[in-house]
């Protein structure tokens, strides 16, 4: 078995910055690689946006819940009030309806069993 050298780059910080790795030989690998992190930063910011986009809109839905939590409340409170003994009175003054002072009649109908 032969014995693998390792292989020591002689690439420096300097050659780095001046983009030597990228127009050397065997520069594709570079290349790949370079497009494969371009591509992961592309699909972290999209992923980004697209979660920032979701919270505004659960906030937004947020908000519309709560105020329509509040007009529900205030017309419930609406509608409890009218339903109060002295609303139903003004009510009915206004359309001619008076209360008496009689006990209504009770209506008993007797049901008799025929039999054959």
């Amino acid at each position: 078995m032969a014995k693998m050298k390792n292989k020591k780059s002689n690439i420096s910080i300097r050659d780095i910055l001046k983009g030597k790795f990228l127009v050397d030989d065997g520069s594709m690998q570079n290349w790949r690689f370079v497009m494969f992190l371009v591509f992961l930063a592309f699909i972290s910011i999209s992923s980004s946006h697209w979660v920032d986009k979701k919270v505004v809109k659960i906030n937004k839905l947020d908000e519309e819940a709560k105020s329509l939590k509040a007009q529900y409340t205030d017309a419930h409170r609406l509608l409890m009030k009218m339903q109060l003994e002295p609303e139903i009175m003004k009510q009915s003054e206004s359309l001619g309806i008076k209360l008496t002072d009689e006990q209504p009649y009770v209506i008993i109908k007797k049901v008799y069993d025929r039999q054959p």
